[in-house]
C-alpha cells in the first residue's frame, strides 16, 4: 500500500471510530501533498459536515465531483449537504447526477424526492418518491409520498401510499391522522374513524383528534 493509500486508511480509522480531531489533520495533511485526491476530499467532506462545518462541507464536496464526476456517492452525500444549507434546487441537480449513473439507485430517489419538496415542486417530488416506492422505500418516504399526492389532487393514491406506510411502520400517529383525514374526504367514514382511533392510541393527548372523530361518530349517527 502506498503512502497516501496508507495515510487514507487511518485517516478514515480515525473518522469512524469518533477521532475527528486527528482524522481532520490528517485529511488536511493528504490533500496538501495531494490537492485532487478525490476520496480524501470526499471523506474530508463527510467528516466536517458532521462537525457542523457544511459551507466546507459544500466546497470540499464540490471539488471532488468536478474531478470524478461520475462518484454517485459522493453526489448523493453532496445533496446532503446542500440540502442542510437550504439549497434544495442545488441538492436535486446532485441527486439527479447520481440518478442518471445509476437509475435505481434508491438513496439519490429519496433525497431527490425531498429536494423537490422542499423547492416547491410538488408533482416532481411525487415522481420522485413513487419510483423509489416501485424500489421499495421505507415508511418515511411513502408518508411523504402521500402527503404529495394528496397536495395534488390524487386522494385515492395518496390513501394507498399512506396505507402502505402505516403497514411497514404502524408506530407513527401522523401517518394515522393524514389517512383518515383523507378517508373521510372520501366518504369513508367507517374507515376513517378506525384510523383516528389508532392515532390516539399511539398519541391520546392529541385534543384535535379526539375532536374529528367525535364529529365523524356524530355525523353518521
Amino acid at each position: 500500500m502506498s503512502k497516501g493509500r496508507s495515510l487514507l486508511a487511518e485517516a478514515f480509522d480515525r473518522h469512524q471510530s469518533g477521532g475527528f480531531d486527528e482524522a481532520d489533520c490528517l485529511y488536511r495533511h493528504i490533500l496538501s501533498g495531494e490537492p485532487a485526491e478525490e476520496e480524501a476530499l470526499h471523506r474530508h467532506g463527510l467528516l466536517v459536515a458532521q462537525l457542523g462545518r457544511l459551507e466546507e462541507a459544500d466546497r470540499l464536496l464540490a471539488r471532488a465531483l468536478a474531478l470524478d464526476p461520475r462518484a454517485t456517492e459522493a453526489a448523493v452525500n453532496h445533496g446532503k449537504i446542500l440540502r442542510a444549507l437550504r439549497r434544495p434546487e442545488d441538492a436535486a441537480h446532485r441527486y439527479r447526477q447520481a440518478l442518471a449513473l445509476s437509475p435505481a439507485l434508491l438513496a439519490a430517489l429519496e433525497g431527490l424526492g425531498h429536494a423537490e419538496r422542499e423547492a416547491g415542486h410538488a408533482e416532481a417530488a411525487a415522481g420522485a418518491y413513487g419510483r423509489a416506492a416501485l424500489l421499495g422505500t421505507g415508511a418515511a418516504v411513502l408518508h411523504q409520498w402521500g402527503i404529495a399526492l394528496d397536495g395534488l389532487g390524487r386522494p385515492e393514491a395518496a390513501a394507498q401510499a399512506l396505507r402502505r406506510s402505516a403497514r411497514l411502520d404502524p408506530t407513527v400517529p401522523s401517518v394515522a391522522v393524514r389517512l383518515a383525514s383523507i378517508l373521510e374526504r372520501l366518504g369513508c367514514e367507517s374507515e376513517a374513524a378506525g384510523w383516528y382511533r389508532r392515532a390516539l392510541v399511539l398519541q391520546p393527548g392529541r385534543s384535535e383528534v379526539r375532536a374529528a372523530l367525535t364529529l365523524d361518530t356524530e355525523s353518521r349517527e
